[in-house]
């Protein structure tokens, strides 16, 4: 039975059970859990080395105890038998404190663990301790048992590779903390603090490099280290005198090193290597900040700027560790492409090959860090793509090997499905390291060349087979995901010829002029363009490939597009920006319906066109499917916007990401309508939405500006003044449009005051009033201002209640004074359209009430229709101007305006009687007014809708959002294609015909 549960020496697992139950009593208490842990134990990837450890467990506790907790608690049983199974040395590790089990066994424990819980937890088990030896002690023991935490974690499954490296790096982090803290002490006690020339204090930071650098610990890795302090100088002086700062920081660095690597009664924490540091082994242990400046101006080599991409500051001075990483910025990422890259690492490599063939030849083959296809070729592809372009582009400047793979997928300088090997192989290739090392912990990265401990390490790697049966299965794949890096490594690196590659073969004029194209020159400029512009691309090979297939899909995708000449040229743009990115063609070349949408939205010209072509990545997400499922509410563009508050990050900052964010998430609206996976309503809704989201940002960023310096505005009695912001026009009929401003004001008070006076309660005191003036300001400038980035919308503030000197935000008891004495009759119906977006909700329950008091309580008086009509009619003379040759979709004749100002007057004069009227949404007042028989005609909401796609795709195909159109020009054909029209004609034709019988209406209301 024992050898048929996968037991390869049932004698021996025999006895061992015997051995677990020694007593009649214990085999008694045992019984109830036997079934489940025998189970746990054939699972296991070692289960005869399984159930020896549990045995040896057993001995050094209760066994009542133990029995009775393998019976009770759930995650007993699949512990022992993973950890015991599959790591010796945590198996161990458990047996000399068995007391560790009921740790393991909490919830609280068996969690991902924050850099600051690991802190607080090593300075406790520090603390108790005042000796330099039993601090040492503690500082293992506390290694020891998170390391069978992260183990524990990690073998169960409840981790994967990302976090569990994470968490390894993190406890060296806090080792690292602790050493600091301690040998620092003991420095400072001894020769006083280190002060610079100006006699300030100056610090130490602790960089790591390498794998901690990256947060990719090993369970048995090295970690290097390098140390920087903040400026020259010496020490203030002790009991036994004054130090150099060089000095004084190498004792303190060689002390730190000591406590970190020194073997006690309770092992060693870390082995250190300080190889990374500049002269390595010649070089000082510690350097300043300036001598790390000339020391990389002068004399380093490029391998010592490719190790600083992992640079990272794991303990010591925070200050001097951020000034060190903005020097590592500007040494390791250059504007510009550095064609010395690619030979220098290909020399590197060759050189790590050579020496690793010639000591160990056949262990070679089997280094999965090392060896052909292994860790080091993925690390350095991705490090060599880091160098090239991260000057230029930030997004790839990332230390962790799996994240910089992703990104650089992300961003297109690698193809999506080799984006997906490599990243498969490094996971691989990680998790073999680990299931290696995990052993014993022994730093080792070969694969064992006997096919019985090959298979065992091929179920500690997740394979469920017999030992010999999973060997060949791990072998199989194993190989394959070496043959692949290493074939994407070796064209990566490989010779480039000198002579030019055959390029796709370009139409001719006439064929580009029968296929739509007007300027057939431009065309096969633009052409030559994409298939010759992009230089040094990683893989030149698989960009030919791919620009062979991409160009008759393009070409026809151009032909059926609204504007085949300018999807063409912009099309161009977006390649030109995109530069080394050749994964975007390959990604296009592979979906022609994703090439298809991109070339739609670029035949709108440069309004669309220009998000893309100022961030190519954004076309990463509009290839992902999921854009097109589903709805967009409020709810998403708020958890998009999330990030705009991102701790650390300056004003400028938070308005730029903003600005960008808003931007990557109009341009999935607007693709979702172009997919026609909503109508006109729903994507004004969508763009609705994400104004309301991007305004809630703006408004919290605009408070939180106000609060820091005024403080918090309060009434007498000390109560918080809140505020609500309203939205009028298409923001408050949900009717927004690619380049609509947003109308909004804002109003403060209490709902249950009736005076707003009141002051702030900062250092800087002012009223109410000027407080949120002053926040609705910021407001504006924080969503309209032009910065780097661009806009993120206007705000108009020209509707707000009171006059121009009044400030830019009311109480609400001015607010009702203003419009029940001074309000005009265009105000109230302003009014019509007003809706609350943000604050406070017992002060916007008030507002609503107030508002719709205003709009609705009192009739209409003599003579209102015809002031609402002269006004129209000023609006369509004055601003609308349309000629014969130019017409205005909005203010023009039967146009939306005429629309919007029937249904609010038919609002104005019904809303009293009939509640169902009002709403802000003009297509829900239609829909209402027609229920009520007040409408005249039963196709005006039809024709709103219309009118309103004719102006949506005049604001998307035009160069700037207009509603204006010029019949001479190619916008009618543009937007008859959009519109689904057979021809430039067809559209215009229904145009006159929609605009006629919008005016007929609104004539027969007005009459």
């Amino acid at each position: 039975m024992l050898r048929g549960a996968g037991f390869a020496d049932p004698a021996a697992a025999v006895a061992n059970l015997e051995a677990l139950t020694p007593t009649p009593r214990d085999a008694e208490l045992l019984g109830p859990a036997l079934p489940r842990l025998l189970s746990e134990l054939a699972a296991a990837p070692d289960p005869d080395m399984a159930l020896n450890n549990l045995e040896r467990y057993a001995a050094a506790v209760d066994r009542a105890v133990l029995f009775g907790t393998l019976a009770e608690h759930p995650g007993a049983a699949p512990l022992l038998a993973r950890v015991g199974g599959a790591s010796q040395f945590l198996a161990d590790v458990l047996r000399r404190r068995p007391s560790t089990l009921a740790w393991l066994l909490e919830p609280r424990t068996m969690r991902p663990w924050l850099a600051e819980e690991f802190a607080e937890d090593v300075a406790q088990a520090v603390r108790p301790f005042s000796t330099r030896e039993a601090r040492l002690n503690a500082l293992r023991r506390f290694k020891y048992r998170q390391l069978l935490r992260i183990g524990a974690r990690d073998l169960l499954g409840d981790a994967d590779l990302a976090v569990t490296t994470e968490e390894l790096s993190r406890l060296a982090d806090a080792c690292l903390g602790q050493a600091h803290a301690d040998a620092l002490a003991d420095a400072r006690a001894r020769f006083g603090a280190p002060l610079d020339a100006a006699g300030r204090e100056t610090e130490l930071a602790v960089v790591g490099m390498g794998k901690l650098g990256g947060e990719e610990l090993n369970y048995s890795s090295d970690i290097d280290l390098m140390f920087v302090y903040g400026a020259e100088g010496e020490t203030a002086g002790g009991p036994e005198g004054r130090l150099e700062n060089g000095t004084f920081f190498a004792r303190v660095c060689r002390d730190l090193v000591a406590m970190i690597e020194e073997v006690t009664e309770e092992g060693y924490a870390f082995r250190v290597d300080l190889r990374l540091r500049p002269e390595g082994r010649m070089g000082p242990v510690a350097m300043s900040l300036d001598a790390y400046r000339a020391y990389h101006r002068e004399r380093a080599e490029l391998w010592e700027r490719q190790a600083l991409l992992k640079a990272r500051v794991g303990a010591g001075d925070p200050e001097v560790g951020a000034r060190f990483m903005d020097f590592v910025r500007e040494i390791v990422y250059r504007p510009g492409l550095d064609e010395r890259v690619l030979p220098a690492i290909r020399g590197m490599k060759r050189e790590i090959d050579r020496a690793l063939r010639g000591r160990h030849a056949e262990a070679f083959a089997r280094n999965v860090k090392l060896g052909r296809g292994g860790i080091r070729e993925i690390e350095f592809l991705a490090q060599a793509l880091q160098l090239l372009y991260g000057g230029d582009d930030p997004w790839l400047r990332e230390r962790n090997s799996l994240k910089a793979l992703f990104r650089l997928t992300e961003r297109g300088y690698l193809a999506p499905d080799l984006g997906r090997r490599l990243s498969h192989a490094l996971v691989h290739l990680r998790t073999v390291e680990h299931r290696l090392q995990i052993l014993h912990e022994f730093q080792t990265h070969t694969l064992p060349d006997d096919p019985l401990e090959l298979g065992r390490l091929a179920r500690r790697v997740g394979i469920d087979a017999p030992p010999r049966v999973a060997a060949r299965r791990f072998t199989a794949e194993h190989r394959a995901v070496t043959r692949d890096v290493h074939r994407a490594f070796r064209e990566f690196f490989g010779e480039r010829p000198a002579a030019a590659a055959a390029r796709p073969r370009l139409p001719s004029r006439i064929a580009l002029a029968a296929t739509g194209f007007s300027d057939p020159e431009r065309a096969l400029q633009n052409l030559r363009m994409i298939v010759e512009g992009r230089p040094l691309v990683p893989y030149p090979g698989a960009l030919r490939a791919a620009l062979t297939r991409l160009q008759p899909v393009l070409l026809d995708a151009c032909w059926k597009s609204p504007d085949p000449d300018e999807a063409l040229n912009q099309f161009e743009r977006f390649l030109a920006a995109a530069g080394p990115r050749a994964g975007y063609v390959e990604l296009l070349a592979a979906r022609p319906e994703l090439l298809a949408g991109l070339v739609r939205l670029c035949a709108g010209g440069d309004l669309l066109a220009q998000l893309l072509v100022a961030q190519p990545e954004l076309l990463s997400s509009l290839a992902d499917r999921s854009v097109l499922e589903g709805r967009r509410t409020r709810a998403d563009f708020r958890a998009a916007l999330a990030p705009v508050f991102a701790p650390g990050l300056g004003a400028a900052e938070r308005r730029d990401r903003l600005r960008r964010i808003k931007q990557a998430q109009e341009l999935t609206v607007v693709w979702r309508y172009l997919f026609g996976v909503t109508d006109v309503d729903r994507y004004s809704r969508e763009m609705t939405a994400l104004a309301e989201a991007s305004l809630a940002a703006g408004w919290l960023m605009a408070l939180g500006a106000q609060v820091e310096r005024y403080g918090v505005p309060r009434d007498a009695r000390g109560r918080f003044i809140p505020a609500v912001v309203v939205g009028l026009g298409k923001l408050g009929g949900r009717e927004l449009t690619t380049g609509s401003d947003l109308d909004i004001f804002v109003t403060f008070g209490r709902a249950d005051a009736d005076t707003t006076d009141g002051e702030t309660d900062g250092g800087e005191r002012v009223d109410a009033h000027t407080f949120y003036s002053g926040a609705v300001e910021r407001l504006a400038s924080a969503l309209g201002d032009i910065t780097p980035a661009g806009i993120a919308f206007a705000v108009d503030l020209r509707l707000r209640p009171g006059s121009k000197g009044s400030g830019f935000a009311a109480g609400v008891d001015a607010l009702e004074r203003y419009y029940e004495e001074h309000g005009d009759l265009w105000e109230r119906q302003s009014l019509t359209r007003a809706r609350l977006l943000l604050g406070d909700r017992a002060l916007a329950r008030r507002v609503r009430a107030t508002l719709r008091r205003l709009v609705y309580g009192a009739p209409l008086p003599a003579g209102a229709l015809k002031e609402i009509r002269d006004v129209r009619r000023r609006m369509e003379v004055e601003l609308g101007k349309e000629t014969r040759g130019r017409w205005h979709v909005k203010l023009g004749r039967g146009g939306l305006g005429d629309v919007e100002f029937l249904a609010q007057a038919l609002q104005l004069v019904h809303g009293a009687a009939h509640p169902e009227v009002r709403t802000p949404s003009t297509t829900a007042a239609l829909a209402a007014l027609h229920r009520l028989g007040l409408l005249p005609g039963a196709t005006l909401a039809a024709r709103y809708r219309f009118l309103r796609r004719a102006s949506t795709a005049l604001r998307l195909l035009g160069a700037r959002p207009t509603d204006t159109l010029e019949l001479a020009g190619p916008m009618p054909a543009r937007v008859a294609a959009a519109l689904g029209f057979s021809s430039r004609e067809a559209f215009l034709a229904a145009y006159r015909e929609h605009t006629e019988a919008v005016r007929a209406a609104y004539t027969e209301v007005f009459a």
